[in-house]
C-alpha cells in the first residue's frame, strides 16, 4: 500500500495501458504487415536507388552528396538497380510461372527485352538529335570526362562520321549517354532471363549460382567483353551478372529464404549484418575525395592506402567482393529496419520513395534529360553548396510530380 511513485511509474510503464507503453509492444505495431502480393519494402528500396540515380548522375557537389557519393558504404546506385531488377523478375516470374506457365513468362521477358531494346535506342537518338539544336549543348551526357585525370571521352561518334557507321555504333549499343549505359546491360541480362527462371523452376538454383560464380571467376582472370557494347566498359557483363542472377534466385525463393531469417535467426543476421555495414561505413568515411571538405572525412587510412585497398577489393568496373559483400549486408540491414518500423518509415518517405520505386524504369529514362536540362543552366559549373542542393531537390521533386500525375504514361513504359 505503501507503494513509491517510481515504483507506480515503472508499473504503468510495463503495464499494456500505461503512460510509458512497452517499447517491445509499441514496435511491434510498427512492423511491415503485407497487404497484397507486391512488396512494398522493395519498392521503397527501389525509390531509394532512384534517388540515388539522379543525385549522382546530376555530378554536383550538394547536400544529397554526403549520403550518395560512397559515403554509407562503398555502394553505388548501380549495384541497387541491377539487383532489384533480377530480384523484382525472380519474384513476379517466379508467381506467374505456376500460374501461366514457362512459355507465357519467356514470352513476356523476351517482349520486354525488346521493349528495353527499343527505349535504348530511342534515348540515344533523341540525345543526338537535340544537341542538332542551335541552343543545345549535349556534351554533358554525349561524353564522358575523367575526374581524375580530365581526360575528355567522347561517347558518340563524331559529325564526320558516315552514317553507315552512326547506324551500327546505335544499334550495337556501342554509342549514348554514359548516365543511360547500365540499361544495356539490363537488355542483355533480360535476354538471358529465361533461361535462369527455367533452371530456377526445374529445382537447378545451386547450378545457376555455381555457373554464375564461374563467369564471374573467369572475368577476374581474364577480362573479356563479350557483347563489344559500350557498358561493358562501366559494367562488365561477366562481372555484373554475379549480382543479377543471385537476385533473381532470392527472388524466386524470397518467401522461403525469408523465412529463414525469423525470429532469433534474424535477429542474430540482422545485427552481424549492422556490424559489417558500420565497418565498411567507416571505411569509406576515409575515401580521400578532395570534392568533400575535411571535416566530412576521416584519416585512418591514408589516401595510398585507402585506394589500393579500393582497387583490388571494391573495383566498381570489376563489382570486387568487397563491394558485393557491402551491397548484401547493407540491403539486410535497410530490410530489416523497414520490416521492423515500417509505420514511421513509410510515413515519413513511403510518399516520395513508392511511387518512385514502382515506376523506376521510368524514372530512369526521364532522369537522362533532366540531366541534360541541368547541364545547360547558369549554375552547373558553380561550386555553390546550396545552389546545387536546391537543383538536386528541383530535380527529384519534378520527376516525383511527373510520376504522381503520370506524365507520358502512354509513351514511356514504367
Amino acid at each position: 500500500m505503501n507503494q513509491t511513485v517510481a515504483e507506480a511509474a515503472a508499473n504503468r510503464s510495463q503495464a499494456p495501458g500505461g503512460v510509458f507503453p512497452n517499447w517491445s509492444e509499441l514496435t511491434s505495431s510498427w512492423r511491415y504487415v503485407a497487404e497484397s502480393r507486391r512488396d512494398l519494402r522493395i519498392d521503397y528500396i527501389r525509390g531509394m536507388i532512384m534517388m540515388i540515380v539522379i543525385t549522382v548522375h546530376m555530378e554536383y557537389y550538394s547536400l544529397y552528396s554526403f549520403l550518395v557519393w560512397e559515403r554509407v558504404g562503398v555502394i553505388s546506385s548501380a549495384e541497387g538497380f541491377v539487383a532489384m531488377s533480377g530480384m523484382v523478375l525472380g519474384m513476379v516470374y517466379g508467381a506467374k510461372l505456376h500460374r501461366d506457365g514457362f512459355a507465357f513468362c519467356a514470352g513476356k521477358m523476351f517482349d520486354r527485352s525488346i521493349q528495353l531494346y527499343r527505349v535504348a535506342i530511342t534515348v540515344v537518338l533523341l540525345v543526338a538529335a537535340l544537341n542538332l539544336l542551335p541552343f543545345i549543348d549535349a556534351q554533358a551526357i554525349m561524353q564522358w570526362v575523367n575526374p581524375g585525370t580530365k581526360e575528355v571521352f567522347p561517347l558518340y561518334p563524331s559529325a564526320e562520321a558516315p552514317l553507315k557507321f552512326w547506324v551500327k555504333q546505335i544499334l550495337l549499343l556501342r554509342s549514348g549517354p554514359h548516365q543511360f549505359q547500365v540499361m544495356g546491360l539490363y537488355f542483355v541480362l533480360l535476354l538471358a532471363a529465361p533461361l535462369i527462371l527455367f533452371a530456377l523452376h526445374k529445382g537447378r538454383a545451386l547450378l545457376v549460382i555455381g555457373l554464375s560464380w564461374v563467369l564471374y571467376a573467369l572475368f577476374w582472370a581474364a577480362p573479356m567483353r563479350p557483347t563489344g557494347a559500350q557498358f561493358e566498359y562501366a559494367f562488365p557483363l561477366l562481372a555484373w551478372q554475379l549480382l543479377f542472377v543471385h537476385a533473381m534466385v532470392l527472388g524466386f525463393h524470397k518467401d522461403t529464404i525469408f523465412s529463414l531469417f525469423s525470429g532469433t535467426t534474424g535477429r542474430v543476421a540482422f545485427w552481424i549484418a549492422l556490424a559489417i555495414s558500420t565497418g565498411f561505413w567507416l571505411y569509406a568515411m576515409n575515401n580521400p575525395n578532395p570534392v568533400l571538405p575535411d571535416w566530412a572525412k576521416l584519416d585512418w587510412i591514408d589516401s595510398g592506402t585507402f585506394y589500393q585497398i579500393h582497387g583490388e577489393f571494391f573495383s566498381k568496373s570489376k563489382l570486387g567482393l568487397g563491394r558485393i559483400a557491402n551491397n548484401l549486408a547493407l540491403f539486410m540491414v535497410v530490410m530489416g529496419l523497414l520490416t521492423r518500423f515500417w509505420v514511421p518509415l513509410q510515413r515519413a518517405f513511403g510518399w516520395l520513395f513508392i511511387p518512385i520505386g514502382q515506376a523506376s524504369l521510368y524514372v530512369f529514362i526521364v532522369h537522362v534529360f533532366f540531366v541534360l536540362a541541368a547541364s545547360l543552366t547558369p549554375w552547373h559549373e558553380a561550386e555553390n553548396f546550396w545552389a546545387n542542393t536546391l537543383m538536386h531537390t528541383a530535380a527529384i521533386a519534378a520527376i516525383w510530380f511527373m510520376v504522381k500525375n503520370k506524365v507520358l504514361y502512354g509513351l514511356i513504359p514504367r
